[in-house]
């Protein structure tokens, strides 16, 4: 069954075009928040430098002013950034003119309300005290002004050079073939082609003979096929174009697709391309309605991933004496690698290779994980009772995080092969793919509540499975925070035998 699988696979892959944006592909949401820290960047440095060149003349009650000034030029510019959501989509439709004006407002604006400020402060200093005031507020303008146009020019030519190289496209797939699927992907060809990837058309009912040219040369398998391409290719969005009408349709292909952890939208109706109908959210200028979506935002995943490889990065050059001593433990007392590698299940049920100190004799080990571990298990080492005991031998998996394949905190990465109750655990858990929407963790808030080690039932894999959708669906910042401060309370009991 497996080798079927994978050759029905090859083949969906062998027939999907290669897709330009795939590999290096950039968010232009992470290009806007770069533009926007060498705005800041720009403005502050001309703040200091204007103030150095002016420090002289600014002496005194004028100085005091000065300092309320630039207090308040910077608090206004802070309220001046923009505001509104920006996506894929909108972020690279506007132009370097666009941009350009919108730089002069948000710098222009403060200092003309600035100015007015001190215009108001002019009048409590005698004769001309005041005018290095304003000649030091007219120098930071045009120099901040210039600054944050060069920034913005520069950005601009890297993002006319990334979008030549289709590392600005967005990997898009189409569920459903007709009328509609046809409407839409004519849309998104003539009005999104340079940033759309189309990855192709994928419909349970494929098999019945399609008319439309163009559709049946885009056609790649049906949804099944879609969710197992998704674990080799990175999809970004899933449009579905069929009737809204058909709806135990369209529940049945969401309730297949929720296990992809990519945002899904309902594409509109025949008369949403043409009338002005309002959708919850927006793509390629249609109206579209949002169904699913990953469960931490953009901003929400850029703050985890830096705050995971800062903690990474910290946890290796405060525990590295302690890697060295395990790896030469291990090494001294049986034969083989130090490190042991297992196949497992990463973010999007894509597979990843976790590290792990050997705790097991190398001629008996086992890296698709089909059989657990147990209490007392013959092939575990001597030192590696210790390391397991210990929760040492999961430290190579920083390396895990520094590589961006896990997270600190996280659903523990599960082996491709582990089995329960002699069923694979997908079959004992129908939403067993959702835990893998975020990346795995090194710890989890299933691990801080007692499930560890060796999963003996199906109760125990269900039990398992909720805590980490809780910790998905309730994930933040002090979440984190708890279950690492909880991770150490359950390292110190020592109970981590299996």
């Amino acid at each position: 069954m497996s080798e079927l699988i994978g050759q029905k696979f090859a083949a969906v892959a062998r027939q999907a075009p290669p897709l330009a944006g795939n590999r290096g592909k950039i968010d232009p949401r992470l290009v806007s928040l770069a533009g926007r820290l060498a705005d800041g960047v720009a403005v502050i440095l001309a703040g200091i430098e204007s103030y150095r060149a002016a420090a002289e003349s600014l002496t005194g009650p004028v100085r005091v002013s000065a300092g309320f000034i630039a207090a308040t030029i910077l608090l206004l510019l802070a309220l001046f950034t923009e505001r509104q959501r920006i996506t894929f989509d909108n972020f690279l439709s506007r132009s370097l003119a666009n941009r350009l004006l919108d730089a002069g407002w948000r710098i222009l604006g403060p200092f003309l309300i600035a100015l007015l400020l001190t215009a108001a402060l002019a009048g409590r200093f005698e004769g001309g005290a005041a005018a290095p005031l304003i000649d030091w507020q007219r120098s930071w303008a045009i120099s901040a002004l210039t600054g944050v146009i060069a920034a913005r020019i520069v950005l601009s030519l890297v993002l006319w050079h990334w979008r030549a190289r289709g590392r600005l496209r967005q990997t898009v797939a189409v569920v459903g073939t007709g009328d509609l699927a046809t409407r839409l992907i004519d849309w998104l060809q003539r009005s999104c082609g340079e940033t759309v990837e189309l990855l192709g058309v994928f419909d349970d009912r494929s098999s019945r003979r399609i008319e439309n040219l163009e559709q049946r040369d885009l056609l790649r398998g049906t949804i099944a096929d879609l969710i197992e391409v998704s674990k080799q290719v990175e999809v970004d969005r899933v449009l579905i174009a069929l009737p809204h009408a058909a709806e135990q349709r369209l529940l049945a292909i969401l309730g297949d697709l929720r296990q992809m952890p990519v945002d899904i939208s309902l594409a509109p109706d025949m008369i949403g391309f043409a009338a002005s109908i309002k959708g919850n959210g927006e793509f390629a200028g249609l109206p579209l309605i949002s169904v699913h979506g990953r469960p931490l935002n953009f901003g929400q995943r850029l703050v985890k991933g830096g705050i995971d490889r800062a903690l990474a990065a910290a946890a290796l050059l405060l525990t590295w004496p302690l890697l060295l001593f395990a790896a030469v433990a291990v090494k001294l007392d049986s034969p083989g690698p130090v490190l042991f590698c297992q196949i497992r299940f990463g973010f999007g049920n894509r597979t990843i290779r976790v590290y792990k100190f050997r705790t097991m004799r190398t001629d008996m080990t086992d890296h698709g994980g089909a059989r657990q571990v147990e209490p007392n298990d013959p092939r575990i080492t001597r030192i590696g009772h210790f390391l397991r005991r210990t929760s040492i031998d999961e430290l190579p998996q920083i390396f895990n995080v520094l590589r961006g394949e896990m997270s600190i905190v996280g659903p523990r990465p599960m082996p491709v092969q582990m089995r329960v109750e002699d069923k694979l655990n997908h079959q004992i858990v129908a939403e067993y793919a959702r835990r893998h929407h975020i990346k795995p963790g090194i710890t989890g808030w299933a691990q801080v509540n007692g499930h560890l080690g060796r999963v003996a039932t199906a109760a125990a894999l269900r039990a398992r499975v909720a805590h980490d959708l809780y910790y998905i669906e309730n994930w933040s910042l002090w979440f984190d925070l708890r279950v690492i401060l909880m991770t150490f309370r359950v390292i110190f009991r020592g109970n981590n035998e299996c």
